[in-house]
């Protein structure tokens, strides 16, 4: 009992001097930062936040930016793709444009000056005379001349290069009118019909081969009645076997009014 209760006291004394050894040695660590102002702590703490406060930053901002950039590019080259497709043929482009705006414009003119009154209105009225106006006199007009378009499906009278009337026409389906420069013949008449195709026409004057080619009407039955699914095509395209199909009034003014030997152009 004795030697353990000395062994204890041991013990205690060794207790104490390690809390005394450990106690200086904390305060010979903490010795400068006690001994450092306050000032000077603080202003290093500032600076270590600062640090890492800008190495946290920097990486976001070089992502942000790089990815701006690219954003950037990305719309410039779109941008520039919309508005410059192809910019080495703008100027012909726009000289092709401005070309085909004046040749259609003209085009527009030369209708409005050649048509006849409501050209516009289909089917033509071919009982009444093509245009709102007087026939020409060819007493007045030793020049006078018929031109016939195939392409525009329409009669031009002139005097020279003066257009004086526009007739609606219908030529020869299948190029079956002969083109060619010929001359009004002598042949001429109110009313005729051909058996063979079923169809005849009122007003009829010969143009070439002595009655062969002609300038007449819409066609007639057998009765003499107008065919109105075949005059319904006057001025449309082309439905005769190869004569020109006019209204009934140009008919009759060509039979009756313009002389043998006038001058008649198919093209």
């Amino acid at each position: 009992m004795a030697t353990k209760g000395k062994d204890m006291a041991v013990w205690g004394l060794d207790s104490k001097r390690l809390k005394r050894r450990v106690i200086a040695m904390l305060r010979w660590l903490l010795d400068p930062i006690r001994r450092t102002p306050v000032v000077v702590t603080t202003a290093l703490l500032t600076l270590l936040l600062t640090v890492m406060i800008v190495n946290l930053i920097q990486p976001v901002d070089a992502a942000h930016a790089e990815r701006s950039a690219g954003a950037s590019a990305s719309s410039t080259a779109t941008v520039s793709a919309r508005q410059f497709p192809k910019a080495h043929h703008s100027g012909k482009s726009e000289s092709s444009a401005s070309s085909a705006k004046k040749e259609q414009a003209g085009e527009r003119t030369k209708v409005q000056k050649t048509e006849p009154a409501g050209a516009s209105a289909q089917p033509v009225d071919w009982l009444k005379p093509s245009q709102q106006v007087d026939y020409p006199d060819p007493a007045v007009h030793p020049g006078l001349s018929l031109e016939v378009s195939l392409q525009d499906q329409r009669v031009y009278v002139r005097d020279g290069s003066q257009l004086l009337y526009t007739m609606y026409a219908s030529t020869g389906m299948d190029d079956s009118t002969p083109k060619g420069s010929f001359r009004i013949q002598s042949e001429r008449g109110d009313h005729f019909y051909n058996p063979r195709e079923g169809m005849g026409a009122r007003y009829y004057t010969s143009f070439l081969n002595h009655g062969v080619f002609l300038f007449h009407s819409v066609p007639t039955d057998s009765s003499g009645s107008y065919i109105k699914e075949e005059a319904d095509l006057l001025g449309v395209r082309p439905s005769s076997h190869g004569c020109i199909r006019l209204t009934a009034p140009d008919a009759l003014w060509i039979m009756q009014s313009v002389p043998a030997g006038t001058p008649v152009l198919v093209k």
